[in-house]
């Protein structure tokens, strides 16, 4: 990885994706030089030029996407059968449970509210799919949470959070859970792929696979840790008082 000096101010496209094109042999250009490079999928080796600003501050964000293709191409050429989801994640109860939902559902406050449990993370998780089942597992990817830690359990539910007055989990369809899902998906192209026809079918096909495998739900929920007990319930998981992990707050 080279990092590139420059002058100019960066012209950021919302998606890197939309703006990749491939050059032959392997190589890459994205939105007219942000990032170029190349990678032979035969070896799983490569070179790529980033223009230097988008090794600072929040612009990381920008450059992870890049991280997210290279994983991608390491999956295949390890044969490993999961997906990316944009996701807050939390092992409690020595299950997994996966938090879904748009920008500013709550998946951060989702995390912030777990810290009684073990937090994967708040940004970006794996579910695996195994012949014993379907697995949640953290990246080193993170949003806003910086207690969150590395860990791997079986994946017992996913909730597509609702900012509500009350803590309740509502039933959902499958076809209703699969369309919504598939929406955090991250597409699987690999750094020497551009997207076509088939990565938004690949999208929904993985989201399918995920709500076949587990419970989804719709999570409605308040800004404070009371959904656990909700969720403890649903599921039979005796579970530490979160109260125990507000600051400042006296569990009794």
């Amino acid at each position: 990885m080279t990092l590139v000096p420059h002058e100019e101010t960066l012209d950021l496209p919302n998606t890197l994706l939309n703006t990749k094109h491939l050059t032959g042999e392997g190589g890459f250009n994205i939105h007219d030089g942000l990032f170029q490079g190349r990678f032979d999928a035969a070896t799983g080796q490569g070179e790529i030029a980033i223009k230097a600003a988008l090794a600072r501050g929040q612009l990381m964000r920008v450059t992870e996407q890049i991280f997210y293709q290279a994983f991608h191409s390491a999956r295949r050429r390890a044969g490993t059968d999961c997906v990316m989801v944009h996701s807050s994640a939390v092992i409690a109860g020595g299950q997994g449970f996966l938090f879904v939902g748009p920008s500013e559902a709550g998946k951060s406050t989702a995390a912030r509210n777990s810290a009684a449990h073990h937090v994967l993370g708040d940004e970006m998780n794996l579910v695996h799919f195994t012949p014993q089942g379907l697995f949640v597992e953290g990246t080193p990817f993170n949003g806003l949470f910086r207690d969150k830690k590395p860990g791997k359990a079986p994946l017992c539910a996913v909730f597509l959070l609702n900012q509500a007055p009350e803590h309740r989990i509502v039933p959902m369809g499958a076809a209703e859970a699969a369309s919504l899902l598939a929406a955090e998906v991250v597409p699987q192209v690999g750094l020497d792929q551009v997207p076509g026809p088939q990565t938004v079918s690949d999208m929904v096909d993985a989201a399918v696979r995920i709500v076949g495998g587990t419970q989804f739900a719709r999570l409605d929920l308040l800004p404070d840790p009371g959904f656990w007990p909700v969720i403890a319930r649903q599921f039979s998981l005796n579970l530490p008082d979160p109260a125990a992990a507000v600051p400042g707050k006296d569990p009794s």
